[in-house]
């Protein structure tokens, strides 16, 4: 009796012993696991949390991030401007300094020019287009109610959305340069002002910052561009050509299986990490290439892709020679692994 409770207790030692070693030998191998997988997602839920407890804070509204929804502005535009993405209260406000009969004006555009005419019934909803000129710009209008545009009909959007944007193209055709303005940008009248004047005004105060913006565009047209990566390919590279990933592969060859699935582990944590490292290096060759052949660039939120693709950059590009952005972009797309969408040309909507 005595003799197997020495055999059982030898057995137990050697079974500890082995543990403590596979522990010790993968403790670096666990260190590294919980740096680099298991504190990105725990801080990620914590952000969540976080956000979650804000929306409760704010009446239970989606989060959002402001300068997604903002129309983008290097000078002040009139207090009088209204948009359908305005607080309620404050449209309750605006209309109390009003009489009900009063209009305000629809604003597509600023012309290069000085010109008053009509551009007939093409606005939106049928409606008279017409140029109201002031210090050497002309403001391309329609007569409207002060209540934004809004439907719940998609459809109907996408119409309006479209006349807007035929609106602002006939400006530039017929007037040259103009400043584009975003979908249901509404001046309204304030106080003894009518809304012709409050727009008169806002032109005067900003007059050389409109004269900068309009001689920034001048010449020249947006573009979109937007460049994808397939991770398979690239993470196949890594695997064929990384010192590191070849190492960690090695190794695990001559683990048993619970060890061999934390190197399993470690070398996707590895290819992960390298795969970053290039895509890092690749955007910025792409976009010193993009930006040698353009006069500005703005950096946007990237977006969710299909069909396994992972967008690395989207770009809104302001440039005057469309062939040798499309060239340089011919380049990119020439990678392998690598996808571009190039589209436009757009009025600069994103540069002024």
């Amino acid at each position: 009796m005595e003799r197997g409770d020495d055999l059982r207790d030898a057995i137990a030692e050697m079974v500890r012993s082995e543990v403590k070693a596979i522990g010790d030998e993968l403790a670096p191998l666990i260190s590294e696991i919980v740096r680099t997988e298991l504190m990105p997602a725990l801080r990620a839920v914590i952000r969540d949390a976080i956000l979650r407890e804000l929306s409760a804070s704010y009446g239970g509204d989606e989060i959002v991030d402001i300068r997604e929804c903002s129309p983008r502005r290097a000078f002040s535009e009139p207090e009088e401007i209204r948009r359908s993405a305005e607080p309620t209260v404050k449209e309750e406000a605006v209309a109390e300094t009003v009489h009900a009969d009063e209009n305000g004006l629809y604003l597509y555009c600023l012309a290069d020019a000085s010109v008053s005419t009509s551009l007939g019934c093409l606005g939106i909803d049928g409606c008279e287009v017409y140029t109201i000129p002031h210090e050497g710009v002309s403001a391309v209008v329609h007569s409207c109610p002060l209540e934004p545009y809004r439907s719940d009909d998609e459809e109907t959007v996408k119409r309006w959305v479209k006349s807007h944007q035929q609106v602002v193209d006939l400006a530039a055709e017929r007037f040259g340069t103009v400043m584009p303005f975003g979908f249901d940008t509404i001046i309204a009248p304030k106080d003894s002002c009518t809304a012709e004047e409050v727009l008169k005004k806002w032109i005067s105060d900003e007059l050389e910052e409109i004269r900068r913006k309009m001689e920034k565009i001048r010449g020249r047209k947006e573009y979109g561009i937007q460049i994808f990566y397939d991770p398979a390919v690239f993470s196949e590279r890594i695997e064929n050509e990384s010192d590191d990933v070849r190492r960690i592969k090695e190794e695990m060859t001559s683990k048993p299986p619970g060890v061999a699935y934390m190197y399993r582990q470690k070398l996707e944590a590895a290819v992960r990490k390298e795969l970053d490292e290039l895509m890092g290096a690749y955007f910025k060759e792409f976009y010193e290439k993009i930006r040698s052949n353009a006069e500005d660039i703005k950096v946007e939120k990237v977006r969710k892709s299909d069909g396994g693709m992972v967008m690395m950059m989207n770009l809104s590009v302001l440039a005057s020679d469309e062939m040798a952005l499309g060239h340089v972009l011919d380049g990119i797309a020439a990678e392998p692994g690598i996808t571009v969408r190039f589209t436009g040309p757009w009025q600069p909507y994103s540069f002024v």
